[in-house]
């Protein structure tokens, strides 16, 4: 990887677009920011890993709304007036399977008051990654350079203080140590497994749910055993229920042929010959009172019809003489009536007599024979009325009236003769009475036994009901246990996973400690003052300890260390793991020399700053990389930057050129574009 240019704008005191040529070349490989305290070095030194990777370039963890406070309180500031928006661009190649290609990454920050809104840009030769989601260019960049080893090659004073301390108090160092050897990708996955075995094995539980399993088991065996025993009741009682029928049937034909039958029927037949008595009874009146009243005139039709007609006969010819003799007097009347002789042309004195020879004429006309009354008068009009009536009866309705009463006395009779046989042949009581008794409790005991089936049946039925629900809640039962079986498998591959990456584990901390062991031997007897005493660096890769062995085959601890040895033994360390990580990272160093006495920064500014890698940012003060040590680097520089705050905005100019070399390469112009321009055409600049 080769940073080729940096572009901050509205960032800490950066105002406006800042941009940073990078490029260095294999004889000019370090790129140096000058700058006094609170100038901006260390924000720039930041910008980098907080472009490549936001939230996880801090070496804590922070929460998101810290995350956008560290933020906001980056946005610029000057002159009473505050950014809302930031950015940083940071351009760089990055070696791929022999093919180099170059990226841009671009992060950038808008203050929204509540929230900060960040986004990222993402472009490889020129072009955004089409073959990633925008959601996944973050993961993308941290696999192409990881946090974990980016601090090995980004380090400043504090870092390495930090370490040397651990150097100096033993018990930290195993930790720093391993923290360092890029192994947090494979302590991850050991976290990671660890936290998936105990949450497998907190979804276990085979013991509680074999135990309820076998509960349930055993409930519905009972209920099984109590159904077959039931059934079996059931089945008993029947065949019982059966026998004791065909007894019945048994007792029921003995009874039969005891005239049982008839026996049943004893009280109807006696209730019916009753019935039968009385209603012959009322059709024999009703026959006596026929027979009383019109019925002798029936025996003699043809007399009765004699009387009547000669009855009939007298009547009329009694009317016939009362209706002459009306006529005879009323003619009598008119001969003394005017009206009917004044218009007649008759003599006064003839009109009686032709009123008398009209009543001849009439008597004549009108003489029939009228037999002289022989029954007539012996009955008054009335009586005669009432023959009438009585013959009328005899003749018309007392004949077929009488003939049906003597047909259904003749029903009657018969039937009450029949029921008087029957009741004949109707045993007595005490005969039938045994038969009964037995007939009698064999239905008691029948239907006693079939009331018990119907319970049993009932039962059976609530059985069959709680069968059912158990074995559905086994069913769940068993598809949990399935799952939890499966759980368990998958909790013993994870154990032996977890057992297989702490074995490779174990196994790459040793492969990684002997060869930090030959690299720290080589670097830390490069840069420290004592090469000709030191011989070697012994790792001990079980205690995780550190020792330096002298000439003379003597080791000495590295808590033993003096401050500045180990400082520098902590630089050397850092330049051993950042080899052996096997990642061709730029080195960024911020304020590196610290605590160091001269001989010791003399042997890091010549052995270290040029050589620790192919690219080497570095940010210093002027008394850090003095006038001295410029003078022993400046062919090594590829581009150098004089950074410096105005006191009176707040704002950091930006000059091309280190403390002593900005006058002369100075344009005069403070405008950071116009700088930066300038920069394009500086000599050292590598464009």
């Amino acid at each position: 990887m080769k940073l080729n240019r940096l572009v901050v704008t509205n960032y800490g005191p950066y105002k406006g677009q800042n941009a940073f040529n990078l490029n260095t070349t294999h004889e000019e490989p370090i790129v140096l920011f000058g700058g006094a305290n609170g100038a901006g070095k260390t924000t720039l030194f930041n910008a980098i890993p907080l472009c490549l990777h936001g939230r996880s370039a801090f070496d804590e963890r922070v929460s998101e709304r810290e995350y956008h406070n560290r933020i906001r309180s980056k946005l610029h500031e000057s002159n009473g007036e505050k950014a809302t928006e930031a950015s940083i661009r940071l351009e760089f190649e990055y070696g791929n399977l022999g093919d180099t290609e170059e990226y841009v990454v671009e992060r950038q920050w808008r203050d929204r008051g509540k929230s900060i809104e960040e986004t990222l840009m993402l472009m490889r030769n020129g072009s955004k990654l089409s073959d990633l989601q925008e959601d996944k260019w973050q993961d993308f960049l941290k696999e192409l350079i990881p946090p974990g080893i980016s601090q090995l090659f980004f380090f400043d004073g504090e870092k390495v203080q930090k370490l040397a301390s651990a150097i100096e108090k033993g018990e930290e160092f195993e930790q720093s140590l391993l923290s360092l050897l890029g192994l947090d990708l494979v302590e991850r996955l050991d976290a990671d497994l660890s936290v998936y075995l105990s949450s497998k094995l907190d979804e276990s539980g085979h013991e509680q749910l074999a135990e309820e399993i076998e509960s349930l088991r055993h409930e519905k065996a009972d209920l099984e055993v109590e159904y077959d025993k039931l059934e079996s009741k059931i089945e008993k009682k029947r065949q019982r229920v059966d026998k004791i029928s065909e007894e019945i049937d048994k007792k029921e034909t003995e009874l039969a042929q005891e005239g049982g039958g008839f026996a049943r029927e004893r009280d109807s037949l006696k209730e019916r010959k009753r019935d039968l008595d009385q209603e012959i009874e009322e059709v024999r009146e009703e026959i006596r009172k026929l027979a009383s009243e019109s019925y002798p005139f029936a025996l003699v039709p043809g007399l009765c019809r004699e009387v009547v007609e000669q009855l009939k006969e007298e009547q009329e010819a009694e009317t016939e003489a009362a209706a002459q003799a009306r006529v005879v007097s009323e003619l009598d009347e008119l001969t003394d009536d005017e009206t009917v002789w004044s218009d007649l042309n008759i003599p006064d004195d003839a009109s009686e007599e032709v009123i008398e020879r009209l009543q001849v004429k009439l008597s004549e006309s009108l003489q029939t024979h009228v037999p002289e009354p022989s029954l007539s008068k012996d009955f008054s009009q009335r009586e005669q009325e009432q023959m009438f009536s009585v013959v009328e009866d005899a003749l018309h309705r007392v004949p077929p009236r009488l003939s049906e009463l003597t047909e259904e006395l003749e029903d009657k009779t018969r039937e009450r003769q029949d029921v008087t046989k029957q009741l004949k042949r109707a045993p007595e009581q005490s005969v039938l009475s045994p038969i009964l008794d037995e007939i009698n409790e064999l239905n008691e005991k029948q239907g006693k036994l079939k009331s018990e089936i119907e319970d049993h049946v009932e039962r059976l039925e609530t059985l069959e009901t709680k069968i059912g629900r158990l074995e559905s809640e086994l069913e769940k039962k068993y598809g949990k246990q399935e799952d939890l079986e499966d759980v368990s498998e998958r909790a013993e591959l994870a154990s032996r996973t977890r057992k297989a990456v702490q074995e490779y584990h174990d196994e790459l901390v040793r492969e990684k400690l002997d060869r930090l062991e030959d690299a720290l031997t080589e670097r830390y007897l490069r840069l420290t003052n004592k090469s000709g005493f030191y011989d070697n660096v012994i790792i001990n890769p079980e205690e995780i300890t550190i020792e330096i062995e002298t000439i003379n085959g003597e080791r000495k601890e590295q808590s033993q260390l003096s401050a500045g040895e180990r400082q520098i033994f902590a630089t050397a360390l850092l330049w051993a793991l950042a080899e052996i990580s096997d990642r061709p990272l730029p080195f960024i160093i911020d304020t590196p020399l610290g605590r160091l006495d001269q001989e010791h920064r003399q042997n890091l500014v010549e052995g270290f700053f040029p050589e620790a890698a192919h690219q080497v940012l570095l940010f210093s003060t002027d008394t850090e990389i003095t006038e001295e040590y410029y003078n022993i680097l400046e062919n090594d520089i590829a581009n150098e930057y004089h950074l410096q705050q105005q006191e009176e905005t707040g704002r950091t100019e930006i000059t091309p050129g280190y403390f002593w070399t900005t006058d002369e390469r100075d344009t005069g112009d403070n405008e950071v574009e116009t700088a930066v321009e300038q920069q394009a055409e500086l000599p050292f600049n590598n464009d």
